[in-house]
């Protein structure tokens, strides 16, 4: 299906309600105008299926004494003039005499628009005039325009429902009916839902796309709305799913796998927004940096196994020393932080000797209790975040060296 370049507009028949004809082609007004304003849309799946709408609904005028005007892209002008002429509608005379306009949508559209969204007053010195030639001598005007689905098509939904609204102000003056259509795709995301219903309820009648409305007869279309509506409600759960697991891996994308810590992405985005707020708000926290001593010679002398039982041992007992309101996290291969949320350099220093008796705590498999360097750095007292974390991490290191060749 080709698409019209600015946005794909799709051509509705006229139908009170949505439902399809019984035969091959549209249901559409006969020769008699109809009473009152209609404001007709069609979801559409081919450029074959938009001809024949736009034909059939405006066919029955033009053979008669009513006028129409078409407000369409180049390449649907050129299709819609074809269909006409194919239907016998004598197009040539008809533009001649002033009872057929063609007019360009994006054009149209770049005359009203101000600041991406339709101006009324601009709207209504644009189309009402054209209507007003249309319609002199009492002709009944037939109207197609694709403005609409040019918008849609081109994200800007808000502008395309407000310009629905004024086509149908507009109406309140001015005796004309009114076709406009959409491509099927144009609403296959789920989010445009909410959109969609309120453009139909725009619409005095909505047709539903070829599919449904040239379906033989009642049992056809209802075996139809059936088999759509338990897609709808696979696709539902489908998406329901989807969703839930965007939320996990949005969660794990956070979390360190074996211990069950905040990762070092997870700590990162924390120390940034705890920095923030210590210069903000004057009151200091403190971030530590912690290291187990020798844990290499542990895994390579007692393997993998025995070093990850070790890191949840730790991380148990350090989320355990921890407040609930600090952050705790796993941030390398056998190194830990946590960022002390609104303390002072006394909690601090406790927390420290905590740290010390969850790992004197551990034993590991030869039977030596593990040892940890620990680190810090004040979030006042660093320039930025990633400061501060390397400052405690620098601590650290220093306080291992002071370590170096003890137990574990």
């Amino acid at each position: 299906m080709t698409a019209p370049r600015r946005a794909p507009v799709r051509g509705a028949r006229p139908a009170a309600t949505v439902a399809g004809g019984t035969t091959a082609s549209p249901k559409f007004p006969s020769s008699t105008p109809c009473s009152g304003h209609d404001h007709l849309v069609e979801l559409y799946e081919s450029e074959h299926a938009l001809a024949d709408s736009v034909h059939a609904f405006l066919s029955p005028g033009l053979s008669t004494a009513g006028s129409a005007v078409i407000i369409a892209t180049p390449e649907h002008r050129a299709m819609f003039r074809s269909a006409l002429e194919h239907g016998w509608v004598p197009v040539e005379r008809l533009l001649a005499n002033g009872r057929l306009m063609l007019l360009d949508a994006a054009e149209t559209l770049d005359a009203f628009m101000i600041d991406g969204l339709p101006d009324p007053d601009r709207f209504r010195a644009t189309i009402g005039p054209v209507l007003d030639v249309l319609s002199a001598g009492g002709r009944k005007v037939s109207a197609y325009g694709e403005m609409v689905a040019l918008l849609w098509a081109e994200g800007n939904v808000a502008a395309a429902i407000a310009l629905e609204d004024l086509w149908n102000d507009l109406a309140v003056h001015r005796d004309f009916d009114l076709l406009c259509a959409y491509p099927i795709t144009t609403f296959e995301h789920q989010d445009c839902a909410d959109a969609f219903l309120r453009m139909c309820e725009q619409h005095t009648g909505v047709t539903p796309t070829e599919t449904y409305s040239r379906l033989p007869d009642e049992d056809a279309r209802q075996r139809l709305v059936a088999r759509m509506q338990q897609e709808s409600a696979a696709l539902r759960g489908e998406l329901d799913r989807l969703r839930d697991d965007r939320a996990t891996l949005a969660e794990l994308a956070y979390l360190d796998p074996l211990t069950g810590l905040a990762n070092r992405r997870a700590f990162d985005r924390d120390l940034a927004r705890e920095w923030a707020l210590t210069h903000r708000d004057g009151v200091d926290s403190y971030v530590v940096g912690i290291d187990l001593d020798g844990f290499k010679r542990l895994n390579d002398e007692h393997g993998h196994a025995a070093g990850d039982a070790v890191l949840r041992h730790f991380a148990i007992g350090l989320s355990q020393t921890a407040r609930t309101t600090d952050v705790v996290a796993r941030t390398g291969g056998d190194e830990f932080a946590v960022l002390m949320i609104r303390c002072d350099e006394t909690a601090c220093r406790s927390f420290l000797r905590r740290i010390d008796a969850v790992a004197a705590s551990i034993i590991t498999p030869d039977g030596l209790p593990v040892h940890a360097s620990v680190g810090t750095a004040s979030l006042a007292r660093s320039d930025t975040a990633v400061g501060a974390y390397d400052r405690a991490d620098r601590a650290m290191y220093r306080d291992k060296r002071r370590r170096a060749n003890g137990p574990l």
